[in-house]
């Protein structure tokens, strides 16, 4: 059912009459909105996503391995202090995703600010407050984009310039939908893979074996991240608004319809994961629905997995720590990762 949601031509990423939410329009937060690759649908969205695709599916992945690598270890925590685990959790896939795209470290700090001050103004339940403070951070993560747009070496090898050249070559000419998906990027590594970083800690903290499991296989860390999307998927639901009448699964919709996709009850469906209720690394043609499907299917989903389980090795290296958990619900993410240190011996 949900993957003949995600291949229906009748189902949009956004209803027709509300393409920016009410809460962002004329505001610089709504602007970026508006132009993102994974709100719109057809023709705005067809060449930026395969330039994105492109852009992304040719970073080495030894390269995004190594950056990742130096910014987990340079920021693991001295302690297991919670604040700062979480701190390092969201940070972390943010530095690396500035530093491929070209910023210097200098600027990184920054980077991060605005990022979660403007993913804050993608929940309804924004508050008014937080939505001034995005529109501040957009404006200014807008203005910091378009700047090293503008002033990028052609011959650089950084994700920019690849986005850049591969935008040219598919006829995508609008800078400033150039610079939101850029922006773009920026917003869905803070909260998704920062998400499927922390929800894999859960994992290895509520199993006392899965570590020693985790470093006997060559692509352990991998495979629990891989899994981790599945079992515990950092995206929980996701919505389609129908445009057109359609049917699907044998119910008649009608336009103005809203359909409910829950990811994490696909993810668990006997039919695409037997033995759905355990946590296997090995598991043979998983099926993950955490990432998207079709048309609208993320084009980061390789390099959110990739960063997720370098940073987790490097911070298992550094100090082995084990975590319990304690989360509250947002509309869309499974939670927003509140960790806490406990002994090898507990039991969450």
């Amino acid at each position: 059912m949900v993957s003949e949601v995600f291949a229906s031509q009748a189902c949009r990423v956004r209803p027709v009459a509300e393409p920016v939410p009410a809460t962002l329009d004329g505001l610089p937060a709504g602007e970026i909105f508006s132009h993102l690759v994974r709100m719109t649908d057809g023709s705005r969205h067809d060449q930026p996503k395969l330039a994105l695709e492109r852009a992304l599916a040719a970073i080495p992945t030894s390269e995004v391995e190594a950056r990742t690598r130096h910014a987990a270890t340079r920021a693991v925590p001295t302690s297991l202090d919670p604040a700062a685990l979480n701190t390092w959790v969201f940070d972390t896939p943010i530095a690396v995703v500035s530093n491929l795209l070209g910023f210097s470290a200098d600027e990184q700090l920054a980077i991060v600010d605005w990022t979660r001050q403007f993913v804050a103004c993608l929940s309804p339940l924004s508050t008014p407050e937080q939505l001034s403070t995005a529109s501040v951070a957009a404006a200014q993560l807008r203005s910091r984009m378009h700047s090293l747009l503008d002033s990028i070496d052609p011959d650089s090898d950084n994700l920019i310039s690849s986005v850049q050249d591969q935008a040219a070559s598919v006829g995508w000419v609008d800078n400033a939908s150039i610079v939101a998906n850029l922006i773009g990027l920026l917003s869905q590594t803070y909260e998704a893979t920062a998400g499927l970083i922390g929800n894999a800690i859960v994992a290895l903290a509520r199993r006392p074996t899965l570590l020693g499991e985790v470093r006997v296989l060559t692509d352990g860390w991998e495979q629990l991240v891989h899994e981790t999307s599945r079992y515990d998927s950092p995206v929980q639901n996701t919505r389609r608004f129908v445009v057109k009448p359609t049917t699907i699964g044998g119910v008649d919709l009608a336009p103005g319809a809203v359909v409910l996709l829950v990811l994490a009850a696909a993810n668990r469906d006997s039919h695409q994961n037997p033995d759905l209720e355990r946590f296997r690394l090995e598991r043979p043609d998983r099926c993950v629905f955490s990432f998207s499907r079709g048309g609208h299917a993320c084009p980061g989903e390789a390099l959110a997995r990739t960063i997720a389980a370098t940073a987790l090795s490097a911070l298992f290296d550094a100090q082995c720590p084990t975590a319990r958990w304690q989360g509250w619900p947002g509309p869309i993410s499974r939670r927003r990762m509140a960790i806490c240190p406990f002994s090898t011996t507990s039991t969450p």
